[in-house]
């Protein structure tokens, strides 16, 4: 199904069950409503059939997600969610809090990059408007000197700990690292150089330029004393690194790891045999294979709307949660009193919840949820496995 239909079909079919399940007296009650801005149209540059797959629907896909998760949640209460497009633009996203916070939602969600959030939560939080779950993983939002930001992932430091930590375990700790010189990967080898991390070669590359990729990575590894591989690249430049490393004949064959942001449905999916084995980061377990209650919940919500394919979806689980965390929060406080955004942003301090196999606590630092999954590419399979 078209992406495009598909959205439609989502949107519509939500609105009408909603319509369906809320008896008239709560239907004349004032509705709730909740934002987002999401990249649902538009692409960045890209050069591989994965990337193109990526950009097409991760948007998409969380927004669906996000849809059922109120469906599921809301208990009958008339809550509205109201989607905006962003177009991969930072400073559209800025714009669409700014219309969001007109239309008097009461939080919004998405914030697709760091820099999304860098634009959009000023706004927000002159606005008064709580932001509950972003997709930026940078530390640097982290830091708890945001009142209206409630953050519902590990952030890429915590990410970065993770694989470290599980190159040390495998007495592996000597990497070597390929990153795009941009402030976000700066910080992350601040980060790695502050924990004490050995680091046998760090080469700055151009993602784009495919052919210095490849000698790059031939370079890295090459180096004395490396032992494992950290990629700090989008995805594109993470497949056509590994490609350079295990396909084409060529079988490097230690440790190489990424972080979460290269996962994509058609990443996930993908049968490259040059991707077999590579470490992925990801703030959550594969949806399509964890046991916990949650992701059966999402994966029975998805199959009840004909969205079986999203049922494999990061994105569209990342979206799952985020949206059931403000749902069943705003529910609990309508039983008290109409909910407002400071009331809102004031129950989320200290809150714990638990999704089911997946528990919510925010911290000083209103982050919620820190967990890290370290999974790996099955590509005879096409999954990420823990």
């Amino acid at each position: 199904m078209p992406a495009f239909h598909r959205r439609r079909f989502v949107s519509t079919t939500l609105a009408a069950s909603a319509a369906l399940a809320t008896p008239t007296w709560l239907r004349a009650q004032p509705t709730i409503k909740i934002g987002l801005t999401l990249p649902l149209s538009g692409a960045p540059a890209v050069r591989n059939a994965i990337q193109a797959g990526a950009t097409a629907d991760v948007g998409l896909d969380f927004l669906a997600g996000f849809q059922q998760a109120v469906a599921a949640e809301r208990r009958g209460q008339p809550i509205e969610v109201i989607e905006l497009d962003d177009a991969y633009k930072p400073e559209q996203a800025a714009a669409n809090v700014e219309a969001l916070a007109r239309q008097d939602v009461v939080a919004i969600s998405g914030l697709w990059s760091t820099a999304h959030a860098q634009a959009a939560l000023p706004v927000a939080a002159r606005l008064r408007l709580p932001v509950v779950g972003m997709r930026s993983s940078a530390a640097e939002l982290r830091r708890g000197d945001n009142p209206w930001a409630f953050h519902l992932k590990a952030s890429d430091a915590d990410e970065l700990s993770a694989v470290l930590k599980t190159f040390t375990n495998m007495s592996l700790p000597r990497v070597g690292v390929l990153y795009v010189d941009e402030p976000g990967n700066r910080e992350l080898l601040k980060h790695m150089q502050a924990s004490g991390a050995s680091i046998a070669r760090a080469i700055a590359v151009d993602p784009s330029n495919a052919d210095k990729l490849a000698a790059a990575a031939r370079e890295v590894v090459a180096t004395p004393g490396t032992q494992s591989v950290l990629l700090l690249l989008p995805t594109e430049a993470v497949v056509d690194t590994m490609m350079e490393l295990r396909g084409r004949g060529n079988a490097y064959m230690a440790p190489v790891c990424t972080l979460s942001q290269v996962i994509s449905r058609p990443f996930a999916e993908s049968r490259e045999r040059a991707l077999n084995g590579l470490g992925v980061a990801s703030p959550f377990s594969n949806p399509a294979l964890s046991r916990t209650e949650i992701a059966v919940r999402f994966r029975d919500a998805m199959i009840d709307r004909d969205l079986d394919a999203l049922t494999r979806s990061f994105s569209a689980f990342e979206g799952f949660v985020y949206g059931s965390v403000i749902t069943r929060t705003l529910v609990e406080m309508k039983a008290k009193a109409s909910p407002t955004r400071p009331a809102l942003a004031a129950a989320l301090r200290g809150k714990q919840m638990n999704l089911g196999g997946l528990p919510i606590r925010f911290d000083e630092r209103q982050v919620g949820h820190q967990s890290v999954h370290l999974l790996y590419k099955y590509s005879a399979e096409g999954a990420l496995k823990a």
